[in-house]
Order: C-alpha cells, then structure tokens, then sequence
C-alpha cells in the first residue's frame, strides 16, 4: 500500500512539473507576474520582446551599468537608515531628534530622487536598443503590470483630514464617542 502511495505521489509531482514547464515553454499562457525566479522573468520578458543576441548583451551591459551606479546610493540610504535609528536610541531632546530624524530623512528623499533618476536613464537607454514593434511590445506589458498593480493594490480614498465634517470615528472602535458628542452638545 505504501508503495502504490508513494507511486502516486511521485506521479503526480512529474505531471504537476511537467504542465508547469510546458506553460513556461509557451510564452502567451506565461505572464510577468506568474514567474517564480528572476531568471524565468528575465526569459519570458526577453521572449516576449523577442530580443536579438545582440539586444541581450546590450541590455546585459546596461542592466550592470546601472547596478553599478546604484551600489553607493543604496548603501547611503542603508546608512542614513541606521543613523536615524542611532538618533531615535540618544538621549538628546525629543525636539533635537525631531529635526535631526528631518534632516536624515531629506537626504533620503534626495538619493531616492538620484536613484529614480538613475532607473530613468537606464530606462531610455534600454528602450533606445529596441526596434518599434519592440517598443510597442515594452508598452503594452508595462500597461499589463500597470493594470495588475491596481488590480492588487486598490487606490485608497483621498484624505481628508481628522477635523473634516464628514470624517466620523467608526461607532465600533470608539463606543465612548456618542457619549462625548452627547456631552459636547449639551
């Protein structure tokens, strides 16, 4: 019995593995987003643009260049991190770490902007390797990872602030906020 279970287990891992690969091999059942490592997402996004050896070492390089480039910038927000919880552990006054935590996190926000910057460059310069029909296919799969974005990361109603009139404490969490309306009024 235990022989003719663990056949069946076995079986059925290799069909399971089997159709896996088979939908992988298949680039229109695969999309971006199904892939479970960077290089099957690398070779489904390479396919899909139907790249050129050339475009591959080309896009390669550019990919490097830009690791390259964003090495310092990562460590420097890694450090800036670090240091704003070193600041937040001294024992210097809650006003002091306040605008020290302010200064830190704009110079954070200053290498996100070069960091951005840096993805941007390489971006254009990806997109200046690839042909038309390539362009068009680039657009039409960042509209795809758009669409599956917002499919997953639903927008958020815009804020309106806690002194806003139509803002209201929901009764379930805050029970004891009729009885202080009920005093407010009175």
């Amino acid at each position: 019995m235990k022989k003719i279970l663990s056949f069946a287990l076995i079986v059925t891992m290799f069909t399971s593995g089997c159709y896996s690969l088979e939908a992988f091999a298949n680039n229109n059942q695969v999309k971006l987003y199904e892939c479970q490592t960077r290089e099957q997402m690398r070779q489904v996004f390479e396919q899909r643009l139907n790249l050129t050896e050339k475009q591959k070492e080309k896009a390669r390089a550019i990919h490097q260049q830009g690791k390259d480039q964003m090495k310092p910038i990562v460590a420097q927000i890694k450090e800036k991190k670090q240091e704003i919880e070193a600041v937040k552990l001294s024992r210097i006054s809650e006003r002091d770490q306040q605008e020290r935590i302010a200064e830190i996190q704009d110079d954070i926000k200053a290498l996100k902007k070069q960091a951005h910057e840096i993805r941007r460059e390489n971006s254009k310069e990806f997109e200046k390797i690839l042909n038309r029909k390539q362009r068009a296919e680039l657009k039409e799969m960042k509209a795809e990872g758009r669409a599956m974005f917002e499919k997953n990361h639903p927008a958020r109603a815009p804020f309106k602030g806690l002194g806003a009139p139509e803002f209201q404490m929901p009764k379930h969490l805050f029970p004891q906020q009729d009885v202080l309306e009920n005093n407010h009024k009175n």
